[in-house]
C-alpha cells in the first residue's frame, strides 16, 4: 500500500512537472515559431491540471476498489509516454533556440569580418565592384 501512495506521489509529481513545462516560454516560443495553435497548449495544460486532480481522488479509492489500483497502474505509463514526448518537444525547442543564437552569432561574425578587416572599406564609402 505504502509503494502505491509513493508511486501515485510520483505521478503527481511528473504531472505538475509536465505543466511547468508546458508553461514554460521556450515551449510557447517554439509553439509561436511554428505557427502552431497556442490554445491547444492551454488545453493540454487544464487537461493535465484536470488530471492531478482525479489522480488525488483516484489515490483514495483505490484503498476500496482495486479496478481503481489497475488503472492508475495504466495512467503511469501513459504520463510516462507524455513525459517523453514533452522532453522530445523540449529538446527541440531547445535546439531552435540555440540554432537561432548560431545564425545571430554568425552573421554578426560574418558582417564584422567583412565590414573591419576588409583595408579597402572605410565608413560612408561603399566598395563598387565591376
Amino acid at each position: 500500500m505504502a509503494g502505491a501512495l509513493i508511486g501515485e506521489a510520483f505521478l503527481s509529481a511528473s504531472i505538475r512537472k509536465m505543466c511547468d513545462k508546458i508553461g514554460s516560454r521556450e515551449f510557447l516560443d517554439l509553439f509561436r515559431g511554428k505557427k502552431l495553435d497556442l490554445s491547444l497548449v492551454e488545453k493540454l495544460k487544464l487537461t493535465l491540471m484536470t488530471l492531478r486532480a482525479v489522480l488525488n481522488d483516484a489515490e483514495e479509492k483505490q484503498i476500496v476498489d482495486p479496478a481503481v489500483g489497475s488503472w492508475l497502474d495504466e495512467l503511469k505509463h501513459a504520463v510516462f509516454d507524455a513525459e517523453d514526448l514533452l522532453d522530445e518537444i523540449d529538446a527541440k525547442a531547445l535546439r531552435s533556440k540555440v540554432e537561432a543564437e548560431y545564425q545571430t552569432k554568425k552573421t554578426q561574425v560574418k558582417n564584422f569580418l567583412s565590414t573591419s578587416l576588409n583595408p579597402f572599406y572605410s565608413k560612408g564609402m561603399e566598395i563598387k565592384t565591376s
